[in-house]
């Protein structure tokens, strides 16, 4: 896993992932790291939205890292998003949830 560049914020938020349902575990203003049922490849361009009450804030990014879940234990798999694109309401949500 690479290091961390940016402080984390720890903040649930309901994420799409190329249309399929993910939650966040931490942001940034940099990234995010999400659990998804979906496993994506280190290095794959993604993109996707948050979810903010009936809004759909866009992104896209690259996957930083993955570690895979088990689904033994129905773990999701884990994620870090290194950002490329940021919305503007999404970047003013982030803000917002970071001063606090």
């Amino acid at each position: 896993m690479s290091q961390r560049v940016a402080n984390r914020l720890a903040l649930r938020l309901p994420v799409s992932i190329g249309r399929r349902a993910a939650l966040s575990a931490d942001v940034s203003d940099t990234g995010l790291c999400l659990e998804s049922p979906t496993l994506h490849a280190a290095g794959a361009e993604v993109s996707g939205f948050v979810l903010h009450g009936h809004l759909e804030l866009k992104w896209t990014g690259r996957v930083a890292w993955v570690t895979p879940g088990n689904p033994m234990a129905s773990t999701w798999h884990r994620l870090g998003v290194q950002f490329t694109s940021v919305s503007p309401g999404l970047r003013a949500l982030l803000s917002i949830r970071q001063r606090r």
